[in-house]
């Protein structure tokens, strides 16, 4: 069993590189590839051909990393899921993958290996985004920045999403418009019209509303108009704005205003978080009991409290303000905020900055994003944010609240 491992481990090595001497250390001379992919199946043989196969595709990625999962073994028989992540066709993606081992004379004589569609991708595991980056490869990472939660490490209890290289959608299903959403479309100009009916009946059949959101690297180009031709509703711009450079934060604070870091544990702070929320987007109960089931599990993760910290200010020890870093895609990513209107204003919205801009810099990231309302970006511009791309956000109800729509934006 223990030389089982072994060869899997060392067939593992030997996918994460280009180097013939690998391979065949594990492979049998007559060994038989059957690769079944999403666009048809390939097969190889004998151990020359296998090689070749795996060794072009390794090749033909500039930056590709590797990720080994779960190993079972039975007799003689092994079975693994992997990741690979790389930049494909100029976007970042990600291969999730399993095969099937038969091994023979302590070498492996069959691979079945099954690969799906690659799907875009932000999870950089360990990686840490530079403060040299350029204005082209800051635009690919902020691209990829809706793709940065993964799966395989949680799945939400009400999760309902479907996500690819040509678009994807996401929610839970709830009523609310701010509960599921649509984004990352690349469709042919011939096909947009008949999608976007296809997903407005995918949502009407399910009494829901929903959120699209629309930037320059959508197609068709002229995506926008089909929306609101198809009766969906223009809620407003979100711009995606980034600081390089973490070194320095001359940034206002209001020093009234305390700050504390949610755990999970505390009922009384977790209702104030969920009374902003309320407030501040118009969201249903159903909804708020839906969310605080999901935060009070994440907040509790240890797992998720390295990558993700929730906190709530307070002035005169009110709960005024809550807000999320979120330590992903080697960025630090300012989100999931919001102020009572009463206490706009007042410097809550730098404060949080400033104590979430710390903490950050303090867990090495020198990348800050935000994706800013128009309350929050001349604050943000101020404190040393800059303007990188903006997205569109339309919204869809079946009895349609202008309110509800607007209130998709960030209320920051």
């Amino acid at each position: 069993m223990s030389d089982v491992n072994q060869l899997v481990q060392d067939f593992m090595v030997a996918l994460g590189s280009a180097e013939a001497a690998r391979y065949e250390a594990v492979l049998s001379e007559d060994v038989g590839l059957r690769l079944n992919r999403w666009d048809g199946r390939e097969i190889y043989r004998p151990r020359q051909r296998v090689m070749q196969r795996f060794m072009d595709e390794w090749s033909s990625w500039p930056d590709p990393t590797l990720e080994s999962f779960d190993v079972l073994v039975q007799g003689d028989r092994a079975a693994l899921e992997y990741r690979i992540q790389a930049t494909e066709n100029d976007r970042y993606v990600e291969h999730n993958r399993s095969a099937f081992l038969t091994i023979q004379d302590g070498k492996i004589q069959t691979i079945d290996l099954y690969c799906p569609e690659p799907i875009p991708s932000a999870r950089r595991k360990g990686w840490i985004a530079p403060a040299t980056l350029t204005e082209e490869e800051l635009r690919r990472l902020f691209e990829s920045t809706h793709n940065s939660f993964d799966a395989r490490e949680w799945i939400s209890p009400n999760a309902n999403s479907r996500v690819g290289l040509r678009g994807g959608r996401w929610g839970s299903g709830d009523a609310h418009p701010g509960s599921n959403g649509v984004g990352g479309v690349h469709w042919t100009a011939a096909e947009a019209d008949r999608r976007i009916e296809e997903t407005i009946a995918y949502h009407r059949g399910r009494n829901i509303g929903f959120q699209w959101w629309v930037n320059a690297d959508n197609t068709p180009s002229d995506l926008g108009e089909r929306l609101e031709k198809h009766g969906l509703v223009f809620a407003g711009d979100v711009v995606t704005m980034a600081r390089l450079g973490l070194d320095h934060l001359d940034i206002p604070i209001n020093p009234e205003i305390t700050v504390e870091t949610l755990d999970g544990y505390n009922d009384e702070a977790i209702d104030a978080l969920c009374n902003i929320d309320m407030k501040c987007f118009h969201s249903t109960q159903e909804q708020i009991d839906e969310r605080r089931t999901v935060w009070v599990a994440r907040m509790r993760n240890p797992k998720f409290r390295e990558i993700e910290t929730n906190y709530l200010a307070r002035v005169n020890g009110k709960p005024v303000a809550f807000a999320r870093l979120m330590l992903a895609g080697g960025m630090a990513y300012l989100g999931g905020a919001g102020t009572l209107p009463e206490f706009r204003g007042q410097h809550v919205y730098s404060t949080l900055m400033r104590r979430r801009l710390e903490d950050a810099h303090a867990r090495g990231y020198q990348l800050a994003v935000i994706n800013a309302g128009q309350l929050s970006r001349p604050i943000a511009a101020r404190c040393g944010f800059k303007e990188y791309a903006r997205d569109y956000v339309y919204g869809w109800m079946p009895v349609i609240d202008l309110d509800v729509i607007k209130a998709l934006l960030p209320q920051e």
